[in-house]
């Protein structure tokens, strides 16, 4: 049999796949370091000013439309406080940070202002106010404390500790091959003899299976992965099984339940 070399380089699926997986945990890392640092803090706005307008809504029925305009123009909307951190709201033992540029923890909006307004419905001021400053309509349920946006930090961090980790195996994956050449076998960054292998075990090969197989050598199994080094693609004419083939051609050892899949008829 003509000694040959088979070499199975990466494919492109392997990195197709690879793509996919970092760029979810990537965005996800993302969105989860947006919410820490800016979108929690905005919703935290959103939803305490939207509490204000209805305590507004309470609170314009006992007031003349002299002492409303009096309050309101000295008040802010928001009953904030600040200190090294940023503006925040204290709230049952619990801080609640909002945007550094928080407009309603600094002046009173005209929309609050406006008594006569108020007084036939808090929630058209809302609405009106809501509109101008792109909040939703409806705001969640519950603000977000300091707990939960330290919570989205860890989250984050930790997507982008996995796609570090995924960036590294697609470097590495791209700095090796599958391969074959003469009665030595690369796979999995080791080279070895055929004459060592003791036992290879097929049960996961072929394109209908895993396609992965391992190599008993002394006493350590290595892994050998056709779909991604070489692949079963017809056009491509099946590196993988063109390499398996041809270590089968060569190895005399055990062999554990080589199966290959049937091919269909018609």
């Amino acid at each position: 049999m003509t000694d040959h070399t088979i070499v199975c380089k990466p494919t492109r699926d392997t990195f197709m796949r690879f793509a996919i997986v970092l760029a979810a945990f990537f965005g996800f890392g993302m969105y989860f370091f947006y919410d820490g640092s800016v979108g929690y803090r905005k919703a935290n706005e959103a939803f305490f000013t939207y509490q204000a307008f209805a305590q507004l809504g309470k609170d314009v029925t006992e007031s003349s439309a002299a002492e409303w305009a009096a309050t309101r123009a000295s008040s802010p909307l928001l009953k904030a406080q600040q200190d090294e951190s940023g503006l925040y709201i204290e709230q049952n033992e619990q801080r609640f940070p909002l945007p550094d540029n928080c407009e309603p923890a600094t002046i009173c909006p005209p929309e609050a202002a406006d008594f006569a307004a108020l007084s036939k419905g808090w929630n058209e001021c809302w609405l009106a106010y809501s509109a101008r400053m792109h909040y939703p309509e409806k705001p969640g349920e519950h603000g977000h404390d300091t707990a939960a946006i330290r919570e989205q930090w860890y989250a984050g961090s930790v997507c982008m500790l996995i796609s570090a980790i995924i960036i590294w195996l697609m470097l590495r994956t791209s700095r090796r091959v599958m391969s074959l050449q003469g009665d030595t076998v690369t796979a999995a960054g080791t080279s070895f003899s055929i004459a060592d292998i003791t036992l290879l075990d097929l049960r996961q090969w072929g394109k209908g299976f895993k396609g992965i197989a391992y190599a008993t050598v002394q006493g350590k199994r290595i892994r050998m992965d056709g779909m991604t080094y070489g692949g079963f693609s017809p056009d491509a004419g099946e590196p993988a099984e063109q390499f398996m083939q041809a270590l089968l051609s060569r190895y005399q050892g055990k062999i554990l339940e080589y199966e290959k899949p049937d091919k269909k008829v018609g």
